[in-house]
């Protein structure tokens, strides 16, 4: 495509690890009563990559209904949406420079779920090869999503325009955690239609409601290592999101999120935030310098699109890995249901494949 009269070429890979083999949705009936499905999403449109021969580039982007998402050229970033009432496919790109009004300053609430949890030694300068396998690893972040009746109405109760933005940040936050090599794949979502099963409130409340009924209902029938509740309602005193340190593979290991009035890339931002929390990394100085321009841990958060994490997160979240050896990050998808087609060359076995390599040398 042409930008800014320069062409750039996307290079596109399928999300393979979008959603987890059990994924759910659920929703509930009038009277209250839990309806969930197990939709299979074999063929979904999901894709990430970069520009080709571009340092620092990176794409999201979805091929449903059309060309649309986002990438970043030189600094820049940008979005593709379909155009409507033609034709020929035609496409826009146009600049990403969204700033929220009245938005200054606003920051996470962090919460520390008992004393000894957030205790993170000190590792030993040398590693044992066990901890240097551990490290080197993929990691993947089965995510469960609770969307509360304030959001559903405010999104004019359309589930598939809610699903979609689900399945965009989905995206999204996999192109952010993919440069610490942790996938994050979506184990399910569940839209509270009816009414809340919480009290919400304005205030860190909230976050202690979802984590108690996490522990007594959710836990008791769904699989998953982290779940976040996305919100309509406005939190008070400039907080926008909540999470429990160091707590991902734990029966705390939650987050809530103020998805009032934001888009897909700024509630990525908070969501991304609130993730870094629960997998040991601290609020980084307003000063902290990344590459995008806006670091994921930055204590002020930001409507920009973050991509990166500074050295210090990285280390904090190499610290967390060895003194807490989190073992759920190492569950990856059986071969018998990775929910996409199977790839030659992708170096998984898939449903199919007697074995699988990797690229050809």
């Amino acid at each position: 495509m042409k930008v800014q009269g320069e062409d750039i070429v996307l290079h596109l890979q399928k999300n393979k690890n979008l959603l987890s083999p059990d994924y759910t949705e659920t929703l509930y009936s009038p009277t209250g009563e839990r309806i969930t499905t197990r939709p299979q999403h074999k063929e979904h449109c999901y894709y990430q990559g970069h520009i080709v021969n571009e340092k620092d580039s990176t794409a999201s982007i979805s091929t449903c209904g059309g060309l649309r998402g986002y990438f970043k050229h030189r600094d820049q970033s940008y979005l593709i949406e379909p155009l409507k009432l033609t034709d020929q496919g035609e496409h826009a790109v146009y600049k990403y420079e969204r700033k929220e009004p009245n938005r200054a300053k606003r920051s996470c609430g962090m919460k520390y779920s008992d004393s000894k949890n957030d205790l993170i030694r000190t590792p030993r300068a040398v590693k044992s090869r066990e901890e240097q396998d551990f490290l080197q690893s993929e990691k993947f972040i089965e995510l469960y999503l609770v969307l509360d009746n304030a959001l559903y109405k405010h999104h004019k109760e359309n589930q598939t325009v809610i699903r979609t933005l689900i399945f965009d940040v989905t995206n999204l936050l996999n192109v952010i955690y993919n440069t610490i090599k942790v996938h994050v794949a979506l184990t399910g979502f569940e839209i509270w239609n009816d009414a809340d099963k919480i009290k919400v409130v304005q205030n860190s409340g909230t976050f202690h409601n979802f984590l108690n009924w996490r522990r007594r209902d959710l836990l008791k029938r769904k699989t998953h290592d982290h779940a976040q509740f996305l919100t309509g309602l406005s939190f008070n005193h400039q907080l926008t999101g909540s999470a429990a340190s160091n707590s991902i593979c734990l029966p705390t290991s939650v987050s809530i999120i103020e998805a009032f009035r934001k888009g897909k890339f700024s509630l990525v931002g908070v969501m991304s935030h609130e993730l870094g929390h629960v997998l040991g990394m601290p609020d980084q100085p307003h000063t902290t310098k990344c590459p995008s321009g806006s670091c994921v841990m930055n204590q002020y958060l930001s409507s920009k699109f973050p991509k990166d994490f500074s050295p210090s997160c990285r280390s904090h979240f190499e610290k967390f890995l060895l003194s807490k050896k989190p073992r759920c990050l190492l569950n990856v998808p059986a071969p018998e249901s990775i929910v996409t087609n199977p790839i030659c060359g992708n170096g998984i076995l898939e449903r199919g494949e007697d074995c699988d390599c990797g690229a050809p040398e």
